[in-house]
């Protein structure tokens, strides 16, 4: 292994530091190296033959000590040390020259560790894909760590250490070195400890003047001297970039690229889908007559490229990554509108598709983590006080053209190679550093998050993109968690769905759900409307049963939901006054109390009515409101059909009304009988020809409250 030089600074002339310092060295299980020490001319020190004293008349830097090591050092690796600091473990500099020899590097950065008020804190660096140190993650890891703050615990090559200027500011020592290494690391190895005191601190992060991120702020500079002018095509392109998880999520948003556009290219960029989801987008396609459908796969080749990224730390699917790749997905496209699946078109995209770029390879809109880190009072993790400029990639406007000239996509992707162990939002984290201060930066009229409404609050019909993030609409409890601005939003979500199935002839039958709030006048409707609201069987009007004694925020809130919604409120005492205002082929009753657990909840149950059955139940899970706990058992999925008398086994799920889906014509008969409610379930088992159990449990029925 390598000779090293161990380069001590000392600039507080304490005896006791520097013989626990040259003690750590002592013991070292790895015996060739020579110590430098520098210290002023004033200094007392005793120093040991075995090492090579420098006074200084000048006072004692960073930037002299690195000229002397230049000047003196024989080691072909070098390292630098405060006097006060130590070395952690007696095998720690075998390790870090272990690492460095067998990587075969000219720079590696060891774990630094830190000890204040006599406790060790100690820092693991993610080391990524080959814990490889480049220009792509120096910043972010400089943010990141402690350790790339400075230069201790830092091992250079001689070679590369007699390139370098001479600077007091270990991180611009650092920066220089990383720039000019052939290969550097960052190791596993704990090597130094740094002793914290009031002057003894980890600097703080200071961005420099020539800083950058990437090349890509000097290539705008250069395609706009040229007097680049993007030739836009007279067409609208569309990306969406889908799997067969996300087919599910496309109809509203197509729905409402059609519905607001005269005409587009729609391509539908995907690496793996199935045959079926194939042929029902190409089904698809016939309902809109608009949008030119373009089914193009992700080549191997090019899948290859995104594959290695991490994305351990974003629990996200390399799939997040394809939009990065369009310029080589899409090589006869010019230009192209990206959008993310959870979006929605509610105005003509053709402004935004003539905006000028100025010579910028893309334009985006600003994301929420700025709002709300000035809220906290905090900073960005990557970008720090420069994360206001932080943006959001789930709509971008890019000029695949110019893309496709200057390979940038590939350098996005290397960026996601080398920093992805430590980012957040996977891609978006990759444009923005590769992007920063490089793009057009468009308004947020053109990516407009849902939670955008609590800080820059703009009315549904400024916006051109609605942007469905943090508040997604088919996530249960989303309701709970909206204010009325972002209510109304999930609310044009819900319309556009069904608005679009009602088009596709999706869900033939209406289904009436009565909602029955006279037994508790004062719940939370936004629990189990919710729970309604979010189902995928969009064929629905609400029937809010109530005895007429709504609270203020109730009233208010049905108020919101009605011009969204087929929605009415019953002032009734009786259950039947409801039935009978039911339109639908079938009712479905509900407790207020309770909630449908899965947004398929009532598509399983048409499924099973339209095989026959005029009473559909299923089981539940049971919530203990006093207790708050919740029980439920166990059970093999399946469907009985069941006759008028063999239905006493399922007592349990047959028991009352709350939870059955039955024919509106025999529900109405029934109740119009006369009959009470305490009876009607015995009485509407006893009339239906077919009834069906679901095992499953798709609902929670609240009891003790």
């Amino acid at each position: 292994m390598p000779k090293v030089t161990i380069v001590i600074m000392d600039t507080t002339g304490k005896q006791a530091d520097l013989a626990k310092c040259l003690d750590s060295i002592s013991k070292q299980t790895y015996s060739d190296y020579e110590l430098l020490l520098v210290t002023s001319e004033e200094s007392s020190l005793v120093v040991p033959p075995s090492v090579t004293q420098y006074e200084l008349s000048e006072q004692v830097d960073l930037a002299r000590t690195i000229t002397l090591a230049k000047q003196h050092a024989n080691g072909q690796f070098v390292t630098f040390m405060q006097a006060r600091d130590f070395i952690l473990e007696d095998d720690a500099l075998a390790n870090c020259l272990q690492e460095v020899d067998k990587r075969d590097v000219d720079l590696g950065m060891a774990n630094l560790v830190r000890l204040a008020d006599d406790k060790f804190y100690l820092g693991d660096h993610h080391l990524g894909n080959y814990g490889l140190i480049n220009t792509n993650n120096l910043i972010p890891y400089m943010r990141f760590y402690l350790a790339f703050r400075n230069i201790w615990g830092l091992f250079i090559n001689k070679e590369l250490l007699e390139k370098l200027a001479a600077q007091n500011q270990g991180q611009r020592v650092l920066y220089q070195a990383v720039h000019l290494a052939k290969k550097a690391i960052i190791m596993q190895s704990k090597f130094y400890c740094l002793v914290e005191a009031a002057d003894n601190q980890v600097e703080p992060f200071r961005w420099q003047t020539d800083y950058e991120y990437s090349e890509a702020k000097r290539l705008v500079s250069e395609i706009r001297a040229r007097g680049y002018q993007a030739q836009i095509p007279k067409v609208i392109n569309v990306a969406l970039c889908i799997d067969d998880n996300l087919v599910k999520r496309l109809v509203p948003l197509i729905y409402s690229l059609a519905k607001n556009n005269r005409e587009l290219n729609l391509y539908l960029v995907y690496y793996r889908l199935s045959s079926s989801n194939k042929d029902y987008l190409r089904q698809l396609a016939t309902n809109f007559s608009n949008l030119n459908f373009h089914l193009r796969k992700l080549t191997k080749e090019l899948h290859q490229f995104i594959e290695p990224i991490n994305l351990s730390k974003t629990k996200l699917p390399v799939a997040t990554y394809t939009r990065v790749l369009l310029p080589h997905i899409l090589p006869e496209v010019k230009r192209i509108i990206y959008l993310d699946t959870d979006t929605q078109v509610l105005a003509s995209l053709e402004e935004l598709w003539q905006t000028d770029l100025e010579g910028n390879f893309l334009g985006a809109a600003g994301d929420n983590a700025p709002y709300i880190h000035r809220k906290l009072g905090t900073w960005h993790s990557m970008f720090g006080d420069q994360g206001d400029n932080y943006f959001n990639s789930g709509v971008l406007l890019m000029d695949l053209e110019l893309m496709r000239k200057y390979h940038v996509a590939f350098k996005v992707i290397k960026e996601a190679l080398d920093t992805a162990q430590i980012f957040v939002q996977a891609d978006q984290d990759a444009h923005n550093l590769y992007y920063y201060d490089a793009y057009k930066r468009l308004d947020l009229k053109y990516n407009y998050g849902s939670p955008l409404f609590k800080y820059e609050p703009y009315p549904l019909e400024a916006i051109t993109i609605l942007h469905h993030y943090v508040y997604k609409p088919w996530k249960d409890g989303v309701l709970e968690e909206a204010d009325s601005l972002v209510l109304a939003a999930l609310n044009t979500y819900y319309r556009a769905k069904r608005e679009a199935d009602e088009l596709l002839g999706k869900w033939p039958d209406k289904i009436s759900v009565i909602v029955d709030l006279r037994q508790n006048e004062r719940a939370n409707l936004k629990r189990c409307l919710g729970g309604l609201l979010y189902q995928n069987y969009t064929n629905l009007e609400i029937l809010v049963l109530t005895k007429g004694t709504l609270t203020k925020q109730q009233a208010e809130f049905l108020a919101e939901l009605q011009p969204y919604h087929r929605l009415e409120i019953v002032e009734a005492s009786q259950l039947k006054e409801a039935v009978a205002k039911a339109s639908g082929a079938y009712v479905y009753f509900l407790n207020i109390n309770d909630l449908l657990l899965k947004e398929d909840v009532l598509a399983k149950f048409y499924q099973v009515a339209n095989k026959g059955a005029d009473l559909v139940a299923s089981d539940y899970q049971s919530f203990d409101y006093q207790t708050n706990m919740i029980y439920w058992v166990n059970k093999e999925e399946q469907v009985d059909f069941l006759g008028a008398t063999n239905n006493q086994q399922y007592q349990r799920e047959l028991g009352e009304l709350t939870g059955w889906l039955v024919k509106t014509s025999l529900a109405k008969e029934c109740l119009a009988s006369g009959v009470s409610e305490q009876l009607a379930p015995k009485l509407l088992k006893q009339e239906a020809k077919q009834v069906a159990v679901i095992s499953e449990q798709l609902w929670l029925k609240t009891f003790n409250k």
